[in-house]
């Protein structure tokens, strides 16, 4: 059947449509690069007397970590970048996951499903081979600055800018449901987050100055305000100094936690607590490296409740070649739950750790 000249060219619009689709679709996908990459660990672990909630004893396990990375860059020049880390040994399986807004020279904004913000960032700053030194306690209260406005919250992060020869950044953190889990019922993000029933807003802030001599030093705070005016306004407070030197990198930190009259960041109630970090790393050479690091902290003395005091050392050794890395530690806590005079529980826990990315 012979068409008209209209069907024709109705026939060619309908062509060129489909082919500027098509060439818009492949513009977006060359825009996007996405990745995948994991570490899987087997570890050893060996107690004397306490593992979390586990009385002695040695233990084999395995962890698996994957993240999913995706970037794009927008008309503008700024980009758009969503990070998803899914851990097997996380109770929650999602370990992290945020969309990062990065606006060139004006900085960026991270929306922080869990994980992201720039105070929890700063949890523990100090030189470190393997673990954390408090891996191998039962936490520390340095390990919890900046946990309560981690998730569900957002986080704007100050571009580097010089200061008299001193490169400067800050940032600033803002949680509307303070400890809540940020997913929202039945992690639809739409929905309004299971709040603390303690706690209201949260925000934080961070400071950061380097200089080409190989010091840095910075500082965070985070403010959580009371969910009902009865409850306790706490405030956490750190600060840092790290140097290094050609293979040799120190570092010490200091944090305080006012706990108000309640409990309202999952400590005893009314306790205050203080307490610092001291972290050594050496690099042998390209695969092999030491480090040391020590964690004293006081809970304080609150009504008729004495004030305690846990000291945690750590020494670990580590190889490393291509994608695998061995790692040795070992952990020695005096006052492990931080008991009461007469009850102190002192442990050494031995961890042995062969990991490998992919």
């Amino acid at each position: 059947m012979n068409k008209t000249k209209g069907e024709i060219m109705n026939n060619f619009k309908k062509i060129g449509l489909t082919a500027l689709a098509g060439s818009l679709a492949a513009v977006s996908a060359n825009a996007v690069e996405l990745s995948v990459s994991g570490e899987t660990t087997v570890s050893y672990i060996s107690n004397t007397a306490a593992k979390v909630n586990t009385i002695g004893g040695q233990s084999i396990g395995t962890s698996t970590g994957i993240t999913f990375s995706g970037s794009g860059e927008l008309e503008n020049g700024w980009t758009v970048s969503s990070s998803n880390i899914l851990n097997d040994g996380d109770a929650n399986a999602l370990s992290s996951s945020q969309l990062n807004l990065t606006m060139g020279s004006m900085g960026t904004v991270t929306f922080a499903k869990a994980a992201g913000t720039t105070v929890n960032a700063i949890d523990d700053v100090t030189p470190k081979v393997a673990e954390e030194a408090w891996d191998g306690a039962s936490g520390s209260v340095l390990q919890g600055i900046g946990s309560s406005t981690n998730s569900g919250a957002v986080a704007y992060k100050s571009p580097s800018f010089d200061i008299a020869g001193i490169s400067a950044s800050f940032g600033v953190d803002y949680d509307p449901a303070a400890g809540g889990t940020g997913t929202g019922a039945g992690n639809d993000h739409d929905a309004v987050a299971t709040k603390d029933t303690a706690k209201g807003s949260g925000h934080g802030f961070t400071v950061k100055l380097a200089h080409d001599s190989g010091l840095t030093v910075g500082a965070g705070q985070e403010n959580v305000s009371s969910n009902s005016g009865n409850d306790a306004e706490a405030e956490n407070v750190t600060a840092y100094a790290l140097y290094t030197m050609g293979p040799v990198s120190v570092g010490y930190q200091g944090y305080y936690l006012n706990n108000g009259t309640a409990s309202n960041l999952g400590t005893a109630a009314g306790a205050d607590y203080s307490g610092d970090a001291i972290g050594i790393a050496f690099n042998v050479n390209d695969n092999v490296s030491i480090g040391y690091q020590k964690v004293s902290e006081d809970k304080e003395a609150y009504t008729s409740t004495p004030g305690v005091t846990r000291d945690i050392k750590s020494l670990s050794a580590a190889y490393s070649s291509g994608g695998m890395t061995m790692s040795i530690q070992q952990t020695d806590t005096d006052n492990y739950s931080m008991a009461a005079a007469g009850s102190e529980l002192d442990t050494e826990t031995v961890q042995v750790t062969l990991s490998f990315a992919f």
